[in-house]
């Protein structure tokens, strides 16, 4: 029986060792592979980059086999550009085939970017060393192989045989222009390239190549303007200003298309392509119209038409009803085309006067839409209006200005401007939106700022010839001081005033600065020119308006029919 104990014993003993050796095998064998490290790039990323550029070089070898049997005449030059042009084609074709594949795609970009650093130089040489092709022919031909890259790019999602496709072809096109002077051809190719990286960039979600393309495409455009008016360019400025006007057409229609047929929302680079080209145009048609070959008339129909275009994509029913962007968007552009077309039609005075009914209606709509964006848009017209009138410089005139120089004259227009713009305050626009959040009350605040700034101008203009003899030839200065304090310290007063209504809790935000103003203004007008009898009025106003300011500004204190309204 011991015998039989001792025996199993020894077998668990073994089987015991066994366990131990199995288990202990199979965690050094975890611990190894846990400890192994992971794999990484370096020696095989050194080994595909050595490979890759071995590849390129005996491509570039191959190019310039075909150079040397060229340039020792065993073919003609004209069939050697054509192999060479081939052999370029080619290697566009191999990176199409291998971009298919996903472990091919490094060798895919390495062709691409081979085909393109092949074709572009041995096109310029066809031109100005070889003289095998016009300036025109050639553009002709580098617009075919940068379509045929940038549809490779596309299809293939080659995103480096694209920029360099487009960087290489917009070198090229001014190296074009520059050796055979076709620039409206090579312009002509800028503006499609342009288009067609932005479209590729549309269609691959990419970013940046867009602003590449445009680039090139308006610093054609201004080119052909400067060599408009230069002697050794054979060029009009008319044709500069048409194809100014085609480069904005184009890129407009591009925008149009992407947010109201493919549903996207306008970005960066569309607001900011869309100013470029449009101050482009509008140079290039001043320009034009300066040279007596161009009216600027017909670009000011089509600013305006242009803006009720954008006036009708802001206000399609999808557009409409979200109110994001893309409303912003075309509701801006919109304005801002009507105004600048409108300025080139009619007389700044008659133009003043659109705008400011312009801004009557925007002022109403944006009351029965609760739209703060037409609130805005309001007071941008305005402002254009008080520009464009002359009231805001004959306010600053009257209010701050030298009285040594030119009096302000009281145009009878301004009257109605400044009515205009205080009409503009009692009709109930939106000041509260989510949306804006503390900055839609900011449009109020500006139409509140410019009825001070012109209801107070012209109240000097008018008084001052009558009070201080502005009108002739010894003013008086104490005098004009005085009534420019007391006219400041009336206006303090009465935006705190305004303050406590609902309708302009912004008014509030200009009480303090005006006082300020004034309190500068007498250290810098009114106790250097003033006299006992002038100060006296200049610092009654003042102290007064303090006292007044402070007390209507407490509104827990104030009681009466204020907090009703």
């Amino acid at each position: 029986m011991q015998d039989r104990v001792a025996k199993l014993e020894s077998r668990v003993s073994a089987v015991e060792k066994r366990l131990s050796a199995l288990e202990g095998a199979v965690s050094a064998e975890t611990a190894i592979t846990r400890g192994a490290p992971e794999p990484s790039l370096g020696e095989d990323f050194v080994a595909n980059a050595s490979t890759h550029i071995g590849r390129v070089l005996l491509i570039f070898g191959g190019a310039y086999l075909l150079r040397a049997i060229t340039d020792f005449q065993f073919v003609p030059t004209g069939v050697g550009i054509f192999m060479g042009a081939s052999y370029a084609f080619f290697w566009l074709a191999i990176a199409f085939r291998k971009a298919s594949t996903q472990s091919q795609r490094a060798s895919a970009a390495f062709y691409g970017g081979t085909s393109v650093l092949l074709a572009l130089p041995l096109l310029v040489e066809a031109i100005s060393k070889f003289d095998l092709l016009t300036g025109q022919q050639g553009t002709i031909a580098l617009t075919v192989y940068c379509a045929m890259a940038l549809a490779v790019a596309a299809t293939r999602n080659l995103r480096t045989l694209a920029w360099l496709a487009t960087g290489g072809g917009l070198i090229t096109a001014f190296s074009v222009m520059i050796v055979s002077h076709d620039a409206i051809v090579v312009s002509a190719f800028l503006l499609m390239l342009g288009l067609g990286s932005l479209w590729v960039v549309y269609q691959r979600q990419w970013l940046g190549l867009q602003w590449l393309g445009a680039l090139g495409a308006n610093a054609s455009v201004v080119a052909l303007v400067v060599f408009s008016s230069s002697d050794q360019w054979s060029l009009e400025a008319d044709v500069a200003a048409l194809l100014a006007t085609v480069l904005l057409i184009a890129y407009l229609l591009s925008f149009v298309i992407r947010s109201h047929i493919r549903g996207s929302d306008v970005g960066i680079f569309e607001t900011v392509q869309a100013v470029i080209a449009a101050a482009i145009a509008f140079w290039a048609a001043s320009v034009a119209s300066d040279a007596g070959q161009f009216d600027l008339t017909l670009i000011g129909l089509l600013s305006a038409v242009l803006g009720g275009c954008a006036y009708a994509l802001a206000l399609s029913p999808l557009t409409r009803s979200v109110r994001g962007i893309n409303f912003f968007y075309y509701s801006t552009l919109g304005l801002l085309f009507v105004i600048l077309g409108s300025s080139l039609i009619l007389r700044p005075a008659t133009a003043a006067a659109v705008w400011s009914l312009m801004a009557l209606m925007m002022a109403w709509f944006s009351g029965r839409t609760g739209w703060v964006a037409l609130s805005l848009q309001c007071t941008i017209l305005l402002l254009a209006a008080g520009v464009s009138s002359g009231i805001l410089a004959a306010g600053f005139q009257a209010l701050a200005g030298d009285v040594a120089t030119a009096w302000p004259a009281a145009a009878p227009w301004h009257l109605g401007i400044a009515m205009t713009t205080v009409v503009c305050l009692f009709l109930p626009v939106a000041q509260h939106s989510e949306r804006w959040g503390i900055f839609a009350g900011m449009p109020q605040l500006i139409v509140l700022a410019l009825s001070v700034w012109e209801v107070g101008g012209l109240m000097v203009v008018y008084l001052a010839p009558i009070l201080a003899d502005t009108g002739g030839a010894k003013p008086s200065l104490a005098v004009l001081a005085a009534l420019r304090t007391a006219v400041l310290s009336v206006s303090s007063v009465t935006l705190a005033l305004s303050s406590r209504f609902k309708r302009w809790p912004e008014a509030r935000w200009l009480v303090y600065p005006v006082l300020i103003l004034v309190a500068i203004k007498l250290f810098l007008e009114d106790f250097p020119n003033g006299q006992p009898a002038s100060l006296f009025v200049a610092l009654v106003f003042v102290g007064g308006a303090l006292l007044l300011v402070a007390r209507l500004l407490n509104r827990d204190k104030l009681t009466g029919p204020f907090q009703r309204i």
